[in-house]
């Protein structure tokens, strides 16, 4: 099913506040919201049931896996009371690694929705996992949306870190000290 532009853009919006939590943490301003889609293509996003959002956590949970999609795929899973999430769209601010893009296969998320491509470690673009053709399931991938609100806040986040208002990632922000 085909949503408007603007349909995206709104969840990449919420996927973006997410993303912003992360960074006044200290965490590396990742964002990932999860929604039920939608029967028909025309819904409004005001009506549609979000039923997953996150944002990195690594540095606060000390744990390495503890990425906004990961976060945000255990809360829809529980949400949904089933590990298969084939009904759902998955927004995060930049584009999924290998192992977020695995569990997302895993979860069978059908459409996949990213601002933000990662040409060092991308999933989807480095990896290609999204397509391999030993893999059983090949979610529907929608980049760009929003790209330039979420390089921004990646690029501001880094820039903080290396001017000093930060000492590195993991580190809140002097000002909240």
């Amino acid at each position: 099913m085909i949503f408007a532009p603007a349909f995206h853009e709104a969840f990449m919006r919420l996927a973006l506040r997410e993303a912003a939590q992360a960074a006044r943490a200290g965490e590396v301003p990742a964002g990932c919201v999860i929604i039920r889609q939608p029967d028909a293509p025309d819904a409004l996003p005001a009506g549609v049931p979000l039923i997953g959002r996150a944002h990195n956590q690594t540095e606060l949970l000390k744990d390495p896996t503890a990425h906004a999609e990961m976060l945000a795929i255990t809360q829809a899973t529980s949400a949904v009371g089933d590990w298969r999430l084939t009904d759902t769209i998955l927004y995060v601010t930049k584009e999924p690694c290998p192992m977020c893009a695995g569990a997302i296969i895993l979860a069978r998320i059908p459409i996949v929705v990213f601002g933000l491509a990662d040409p060092k470690r991308g999933g989807g673009t480095v990896f290609n996992l999204f397509d391999h053709p030993g893999l059983n399931h090949h979610p529907q991938i929608l980049s760009g949306v929003l790209e330039a609100d979420c390089r921004d806040t990646l690029t501001a986040f880094f820039r903080t870190c290396r001017d000093g208002g930060m000492g590195k990632p993991g580190e809140k922000l002097k000002a909240e000290r």
